[in-house]
Order: structure tokens, then sequence, then C-alpha cells
């Protein structure tokens, strides 16, 4: 029995979004990093109460960025629903995954109008389907 291939577009579409939130996280950590700092000191320097804390306030900011950003979330489809270790955690209303979800949609309706992303979307497998037929000739 063969396992059967990987969808070429999910797992670009995957690829791009993951990547995207790489970069969201990283511009997001060199932004706490120091601002994690200063708050740190203020609160040693003035002598603030834990519920009056910068430091643990923008800790819980940081918590709420990680939930919207969903880093490690699941792109698949087909793996939604299943092995969801965080469904005990508060999910925000709208996070990163659902404003792809809407990207995705619009570019969806204009590939089916016969839109750029449609003779887009025809060059590049175009070109992909000649690098897979080179790197196996033989198939």
């Amino acid at each position: 029995m063969q396992e059967p291939d990987l969808p070429r577009w999910p797992l670009i579409r995957d690829m791009l979004i993951f990547q995207i939130k790489l970069a969201i996280d990283a511009i997001r950590d060199l932004f706490l990093s120091p601002v994690s700092i200063i708050c740190g000191l203020v609160d040693i320097l003035l002598g603030k109460t834990l519920s009056k804390s910068y430091f643990y306030k923008l800790m819980g900011l940081g918590h709420q960025s990680d939930a919207w950003l969903n880093l490690f979330g699941n792109n698949n489809k087909n793996t939604e629903n299943s092995n969801d270790i965080d469904s005990h955690k508060s999910k925000p209303e709208m996070n990163v995954d659902q404003l792809f979800s809407k990207v995705e949609s619009l570019l969806k309706d204009q590939h089916e109008k016969g839109g750029l992303t449609a003779t887009a979307k025809s060059n590049i497998d175009r070109y992909l389907n000649k690098i897979a037929d080179n790197k196996n000739p033989n198939e």
C-alpha cells in the first residue's frame, strides 16, 4: 500500500504562514526583551505591588500575544481537532490563523473568477511540475 502524496499547495500555504508567524514572533521578542528589563527595573525601583507590577502586566500581554499568534497551531485542517493539548487555555476571539484564512478566502475568490491569482498559480504549477519531472526522470 502506497502512502498518498503530500498536496503541494496546502504545504506551500502552511510553510508561508509559518514563516510569517516566525517573523512576527521574532519582532515581538526583540521588542519585549528591552521593555521587560525596563519594566522590571521600574518595579524594583518604585517598589510596585504584585497587582500593579509593570513586569507582570507585560507578561500577561506576552501570554495574550502567544495565544493570538498561535505559532505552532494546526494549520492543517485534517488535524485541527486532534490531540489539542491547549484546549483548556483561553483563546482570543481573533488570531493570526483566522486573519490568514480571510486572506486565503479572498485569494480563492479571485482565483475562481480567473484573476491574477489563477494565472500565477498556473505558472507556478507549471514550473514546479518541470522541476519535479527533472528530479525524477525515471518515473
